[in-house]
């Protein structure tokens, strides 16, 4: 394992990946202040999401014709664009600029997606999970510094709202560019001649379609129960906004934290079982989110939930990792990336539809079909299809 490179890939992701918790603190007040409506008032979010999506093949045919670590560099140089465009919005009290602003800024998050890609390939195939797992830990520090950070930096542009957080993610770029300066591209891994691929569509092989599938889920489920527990708990149900900051905060941890071991799982019992044993804490998710609505109900629900999130996801991580290599890898993780976030941008989008349309336990239904589809697609490739369960190829 090149650690020199793994140690990067961690710290830019505590930094460079601070976008998104950043911008989840950050949106609501901004978008209060310049949607035309209440109802738009996330409309930020979501295009931080769409400009993810759409950035993901643009994002690996950079690092496929130029290297993972000239991709990287041009992610920080658009994240400081990006930052200093949505400080610009605000100036001009645009919220159209804002929106589109906050599409470029999600571009650069196509880039540290990649991230746990680049680790994979600076592990060997017995620690592919571990390296993963790792960087998806590191998740954790940008979980705490983008929202802390940003709220500190708020007011330090004089006369623009919330400019001095956008000031403050265009230096933490920086700082993350500083990091992946030590990065470097591992040598070339030639196509291997029974991997040649004719098509896009004959990227669709069962090891990587299961492990898009169970990324596309993980997100999913994750995206459209967290999306909905604000709301349901506070605004339908009266409970406390503290309440509801410890469930989320508890269910962000119960998300990174199991990467300290889940890695190793994964490397012991295959990335199959570990997938299933993903489903199965995904479904007891949903039994308890459906037994009642009381505050350990939701707080042991979302705790089942990042559980269930953390070795769906990185299970299925590997085994898009392993399942192409050479030149095909970068077009198999961007078809991954731009499903697996396309996913999770309809769920952000749509669990407010779900939630006010067919209410808490119509959210929990919609989760639990998602769930038995790829319950289903296991079912086929280990039982009726027998796969080497121990090695993902």
């Amino acid at each position: 394992m090149n650690w020199r490179n793994l140690i990067a890939l961690m710290f830019a992701q505590a930094t460079l990946g601070s976008i998104g918790p950043m911008m989840v603190l950050l949106n609501g007040f901004v978008g209060a202040r310049l949607a035309p409506s209440e109802a738009l008032a996330t409309l930020g979010m979501g295009m931080l999401v769409a400009g993810t999506a759409s950035s993901s093949l643009w994002a690996a045919g950079v690092a496929r014709r130029k290297g993972r670590r000239y991709g990287f560099l041009l992610g920080v140089a658009v994240t400081v664009v990006g930052s200093l465009a949505c400080m610009g919005a605000i100036l001009a009290e645009s919220f159209v600029l804002y929106c589109l602003a906050m599409f470029l800024l999600g571009a650069p998050m196509a880039f540290v997606q990649q991230f746990r890609f680049a680790a994979a390939e600076n592990a060997t195939a017995d620690r592919v999970g571990r390296a993963v797992a790792l960087i998806l830990f590191a998740g954790i520090g940008s979980a705490l510094l983008g929202p802390r950070l940003g709220a500190w930096a708020a007011e330090w542009v004089p006369g623009v709202p919330y400019g001095g957080s956008y000031w403050m993610l265009a230096n933490l770029a920086l700082v993350a560019g500083l990091g992946l300066l030590l990065f470097r591209d591992p040598a070339p891994v030639p196509a291997a001649s029974n991997q040649t691929v004719a098509s896009q569509g004959s990227l669709w092989n069962r090891q990587f379609s299961f492990g898009v599938l169970c990324g596309a889920v993980a997100y999913g489920v994750m995206s459209l129960v967290m999306t909905a527990t604000p709301i349901s708990m506070h605004h339908h149900n009266g409970l406390s906004l503290e309440e509801t900051s410890t469930v989320i905060q508890a269910h962000i941890a119960a998300m990174f934290i199991p990467s300290l071991f889940s890695g190793w799982l994964i490397g012991r019992f295959g990335p199959y079982r570990m997938a299933f044993a993903g489903l199965v804490l995904n479904a007891a998710c949903i039994l308890m989110a459906l037994s009642g609505m009381a505050f350990q109900h939701y707080m042991i629900a979302l705790i089942l939930l990042g559980l269930g999130w953390n070795l769906l996801f990185i299970s299925g991580t590997q085994l898009v990792a392993t399942a192409w290599s050479g030149p095909e890898r970068f077009r198999a993780q961007a078809l991954n990336d731009f499903t697996v976030f396309g996913v999770q941008g309809v769920a952000t989008l749509g669990a407010g539809v779900v939630l006010s349309w067919l209410g808490w336990v119509g959210v929990n239904g919609v989760s639990a079909v998602m769930l038995s589809v790829c319950f289903v697609v296991w079912l086929h490739l280990v039982l009726m299809k027998p796969t080497d369960l121990a090695d993902p190829h």
